[in-house]
């Protein structure tokens, strides 16, 4: 992998890293908070509950049932960790026990309890002591406030020994985000990187090199079979390109020769005015014939690129093809040929007018010169669902059907047509206007029988 390649992977495996770890400590977060909760609960639950024994026992038998309940108490495993305390109607200490005298904090506690505030349960650090106290505060029906307290310790202990545990952890968890981050943006680059190296060798020369196409259809493999149709488009055009530079060099060849078979004919002798007003004409004749392909082979070329401007109007076919009817009416009634045209009614569709009418009259002329005296040519307009379709069929010589699939290239002219005029363009002009309409123009023939030539366009209502 290249450096670039490497940068990127080194900043997948940081940015996973430290997804990884924050999803990591965010859980243990959550698992922290709920074990507090879990012990907080726990121990709120065991005052409360001896809170409420302790103020039953007062109810029934006063300060000496509290003393009982006392020496039952401090009795117990728990005696180190417990204080208990009873506080008069007036806020003086009655009776207590256990590991801490009651200090300012609890006696202002103590006394919000008498007063009536809600004081039920707090957790007050007592001075002197390294740990806090859950205090729980219960009056009984005689006015006299019961205060026990529970030492936290073995709670924060607990919680001490839980979070040293995540800091334990936490490398462990980095070197392990950072490993698996890396392996995983190994493996997302891997794609990329057959990427590179085919563009690399195909940088080289090696046209023909395709990046290999997984099986999990996921967007390395789309993005490699998106890669392959670019490379495919890519390799269309220049052997595309290849086809023109060499078709031009053939045909624009032969008009250069007769220009300067002309020219070098009137140079030879001294040539008479006449001479030279021929040379002229002939040398402007075939400008223009060149002229006419150069600008033929670019509308193709933006055609099929898809870059061909297209000005997208509502265009009735059955007046578009009836004008170009009474256009090459004169062009057929002096040929011999018969002209005919059948359109069942309107029929619209969004178009480049311009465009379109060059489609239907290349297809006429075609038929034209290729359909001998006493033959005839017809135009029909029909439709289906969302096509519209423009049928030149004609009773000319036909196309063999090794030439017919070939038809529609570049000055491609069969055998049967080498000897008219013609730069063989008209045709892959057409198609390529039909194609850039998102439509097409297509071709049956039988040699010596003639020919059916069909522009598709979608219908407006398509």
């Amino acid at each position: 992998m290249n450096r670039r390649g490497a940068t990127v992977a080194l900043r997948l495996t940081l940015w996973y890293t430290a997804a990884f770890s924050f999803s990591s400590l965010l859980a243990m977060g959550l698992v922290y908070s709920s074990v507090v909760g879990v012990l907080h609960a726990k121990t709120d639950a065991e005052l409360r509950q001896d809170l409420a024994e302790t103020v039953a026992l007062l109810d029934r038998g006063g300060i000496a049932g509290f003393r009982a309940e006392l020496a039952r108490e401090l009795a117990g495993p728990d005696s180190s960790r417990v204080f208990y305390r009873l506080w008069s109607p007036a806020g003086e200490p009655l009776e207590s026990a256990g590991f801490q005298a009651p200090d300012e904090a609890t006696r202002r506690l103590a006394r919000q309890s008498l007063d009536g505030a809600a004081a039920s349960l707090r957790t007050v650090h007592p001075a002197g002591l390294d740990h806090g106290v859950r205090v729980g505060y219960a009056r009984s029906e005689s006015g006299q406030v019961a205060e026990f307290g529970q030492a936290l310790d073995d709670v924060e202990d607990l919680l001490a020994a839980f979070r040293n545990g995540i800091l334990i952890a936490l490398p462990a968890i980095l070197l392990l985000g950072g490993l698996v981050g890396w392996f995983v943006a190994r493996r997302a680059l891997r794609g990329v990187g057959e990427v590179t190296r085919t563009a690399l060798e195909i940088a080289e020369g090696a046209l023909d090199r395709r990046v290999p196409v997984g099986a999990h259809d996921d967007e390395l493999d789309r993005l490699a079979r998106a890669f392959n149709m670019m490379l495919d488009r890519i390799g269309t055009l220049i052997t595309g390109m290849r086809e023109v530079t060499d078709n031009l060099a053939h045909d624009l060849r032969t008009p250069l020769a007769r220009v300067r078979a002309s020219a070098e004919r009137a140079g030879a002798h001294g040539a008479t005015a006449e001479e030279w007003s021929a040379l002229a004409g002939t040398t402007i004749e075939e400008c223009d014939r060149l002229l006419r392909i150069l600008n033929s082979t670019l509308e193709i070329a933006e055609a099929q690129a898809g870059a061909a401007q297209l000005h997208i109007e509502e265009v009735d076919l059955a007046d578009l093809v009836g004008e170009a009817r009474e256009l090459f009416t004169t062009l057929a009634e002096d040929a011999g040929i018969l002209l005919e045209f059948d359109a069942p009614g309107p029929r619209v569709v969004r178009a480049d007018r311009g465009r379109v009418q060059r489609i239907v009259a290349n297809m006429l002329d075609n038929a034209l010169k290729y359909t001998p005296s006493g033959g005839r040519v017809t135009m029909t307009l029909r439709d289906e669902g969302r096509w519209v379709f423009v049928d030149v069929k004609d009773t000319g010589i036909g196309v063999s059907a090794a030439d017919l699939p070939r038809i529609f290239e570049r000055f491609y002219r069969g055998d049967g047509s080498r000897t008219g005029h013609g730069s063989g363009l008209g045709l892959s002009l057409a198609r390529a206007f039909a194609r850039a309409h998102g439509g097409d123009l297509t071709a049956v023939s039988t040699l010596g029988s003639g020919s059916v030539f069909t522009l598709h366009l979608r219908s407006n209502a398509g």
